[in-house]
Order: C-alpha cells, then structure tokens, then sequence
C-alpha cells in the first residue's frame, strides 16, 4: 500500500508539474513604445499566466533581428515588415505571427520633422537634405520613400542617414540632419525639447486604412518544433492590450523600465496604436511596396513570409 501511495503521490506531482511548465522564451524588441503590450505582459505575468517564461531583450538595430532569430539567440522578434521580406529573400525562413502596432487615417506616432528654424514647406524642398531614418531601408525608411513617390519627388534626390531613435533629438539640435523621421514617444521628445517640429504625419496618407509598422515573427524551423508558443505569445499579448487602457500610468512606467525615457516623456507623450491582430492583406501591402521602390527582386510570395 504504501509503495502504491508513493507511486500516486509522483504521478500527481508530474502532472502539477507539467501543468505548471514554463517555455523559456527570449522576446526582442526595438526603441519604440510600440512594443508596450509585450511590456506590460512580462511585468503583469500574462506570459507566465499562458505557460512562458518570458525574458525581454532590446536589439536597437533592427537589421540584427534576422541573425539572432536563426541563431536562436531570441526566438520571438520585435521586428517591421520590411526587415522580415529582406531576410526572406535572403535565404532566411521568418514568418510574422502577429501584428504590434502601426499607422491609420486618424492615428499615427510619428512622422516626418524638421529641425526647429528650418522651413519644408512641401515635399519638394527635401531634396537635397539630410534625412534621419531609423534604419536604411527599415520600415519607416522604405514607407517615407514610398510617400516622396506619391508625391512626385525622387526618393533618390533625399540624403539619408542611419541614426538612432533616440538619438535624432540631438541630431536635429547640432544641425546634423535636416530632418528626421521619429516615432513615439520620441517625437513628443523632440517637440518638448523644441528641437524639432513636425512637418507631415505621412504615414496617415499611405494607410490603408491601417498599416503595421512594427512586428512579430519567427524562425518558422523553431514555430514548427513549439506550436504552443506562438498562440500563447498572442493570447498573452492580447490580455495586455485589454488591461493598457485601465492602467494607463502603470501602463507607460513600462516605457521608463524597458526604454528608460524620462518620466514627464513616458507618462504624456502619445502612445501607438498597437494591435495584435494582421491580416495578410497588411502584409501584403509591405511586399508590394519593396518590389516597386526596387529593395527586392519580388520573388517573395505572402506565404513565405507570413503566418498569423
């Protein structure tokens, strides 16, 4: 009897165990407050609550996603549309699983600003300026040069440089750039630091009506091998963004904990309109928009690159 009680006791132990099983996952993101829900799902245990033991990692630059996702470094990434289709064509296996945040008719977090005392009256008088984008050919980059397109001005005649989020404020105060193209809540940044102003919010005119500026993806070698991961990622992710508008404040001190801006920064600036769910029609219109600015040969196909 009692071996057979001892041998019961350890059958219910495994099971509490494996109930209770947490999947190690490290989730990258970038310097944006578009990530928040990923924020506020690690410091509120919605991961922990959907079976994932969740460790956030900043990769500031976005073109080093790809590299650590194949290397299994990170096996969630904060990520844009852009870098994935870039990866892809390469020979990489990424696909995005879930949308972050992005740009609609009537809400957009960011934009293209001018250096305070510096005049751009139209899209015309760009060129020849020097231009901060977050990353050559990263999501805001390839959306900005599209929007020049639509308005009649060679996205080639634009000098751009590479410069970090957080660091444009001060670009545009030395003169170094002409211009700049922040998100949230760095752009309220620029506008309380008086460095800079904004000229056009451009990705209002290229949505359609919404556009996902920011990501998530997967090695789709690793999805394959954890099929729980993925949904669970979204379900925990879905539990922030239903709990961010009651708790507003508790909400942006995540900005000060996981992008270390100042308060007065964190708790008025604007934040993203972050949303979980994308279609492939939003995908879509990111594999359209490399093709016709010439940034891939178009051989990328929807399925290569995206399973939601």
């Amino acid at each position: 009897m009692r071996l057979i009680s001892g041998i019961t006791a350890a059958i219910v132990l495994l099971a509490a165990y494996g109930a209770n099983a947490q999947t190690k996952v490290t989730i990258s993101y970038g310097p944006a407050g578009g990530w928040m829900p990923a924020f506020v799902a690690k410091e509120q245990g919605f991961f922990a609550k959907h079976g994932l033991d969740a460790t956030l990692q900043l990769i500031a630059v976005g073109s080093n996603q790809p590299a650590a996702l194949i290397s299994n470094q990170i096996q969630i990434s904060g990520i844009n549309p852009a870098i994935a289709i870039f990866a892809d064509e390469g020979g990489a296996d990424i696909k995005v699983i879930a949308g972050a945040s992005g740009q609609s008719k009537t809400s957009t977090s960011g934009g293209l600003m001018a250096r305070t005392g510096l005049a751009i009256p139209t899209p015309a008088d760009l060129v020849g300026k020097k231009v901060a984008v977050p990353g050559i050919n990263s999501v805001y980059h390839v959306a900005f040069m599209k929007w020049l397109k639509t308005k009649g001005v060679d996205p080639a005649k634009v000098e751009y440089m590479e410069v970090a989020i957080n660091a444009m404020s001060d670009m545009l105060r030395n003169g170094q750039a002409d211009a700049a193209l922040p998100v949230e809540p760095f752009a309220s940044q620029i506008e309380q630091n008086k460095t800079g102003y904004m000229v056009s919010a451009f990705t209002a005119d290229l949505a359609d009506p919404y556009t996902h500026y920011s990501v998530y993806a997967m090695d789709d070698a690793y999805m394959k091998a954890h099929p729980d991961v993925a949904p669970a990622f979204k379900a925990a992710l879905n539990e922030a963004l239903a709990w961010i508008p009651q708790n507003d404040e508790a909400a942006r001190r995540t900005l000060i904990t996981y992008l270390h801006l100042p308060e007065k920064v964190a708790l008025t600036g604007k934040l993203s309109d972050m949303r979980v769910a994308i279609t492939a029609d939003q995908m879509q219109w990111w594999i359209d928009a490399c093709k016709e600015l010439g940034l891939t040969k178009g051989t990328i196909k929807l399925a290569d690159v995206f399973a939601p």
